[in-house]
């Protein structure tokens, strides 16, 4: 008799142990699904934004009417940046350049639409 309690009490203490790290496994993996899911729907809400930062910039500079734009109009139109750099950086993004223009006036075009200006 003393024998099968001590056999249970064995079995029963292994039968915890094993479920306590089962346990702890699934809350990790639980754990680490969600902050995965947390940090990819942050991802695409930045790229998100990045996306339809560079398609109004396209948009500006593609106007038929206009091969360059100065910067401070560029900067009119596209509000929300904290400092001019930023905007800048955004503009290369797009796929733009800067030019010189009259005077000091900061230029900024689009490189398929300003070939000859490259040489």
């Amino acid at each position: 008799m003393e024998i099968e309690v001590a056999e249970i009490a064995r079995t029963t203490a292994l039968t915890t142990a094993i479920l306590g790290v089962l346990g702890s496994f699934f809350v990790a993996f639980l754990a680490s699904a969600l902050s995965f899911q947390f940090q990819k729907r942050t991802l695409r809400e930045e790229l998100k934004l990045e996306y339809s930062i560079e398609t109004a910039i396209r948009a500006l500079l593609s106007n038929p009417n206009y091969k360059k734009r100065g910067f401070k109009k560029i900067r009119y139109h596209l509000r929300g940046f904290e400092t001019d750099d930023e905007l800048r950086r955004a503009l290369i993004r797009a796929g733009a350049v800067a030019f010189s223009g009259q005077g000091d006036e900061e230029m900024w075009g689009l490189i398929r639409r300003n070939p000859e200006d490259f040489k």
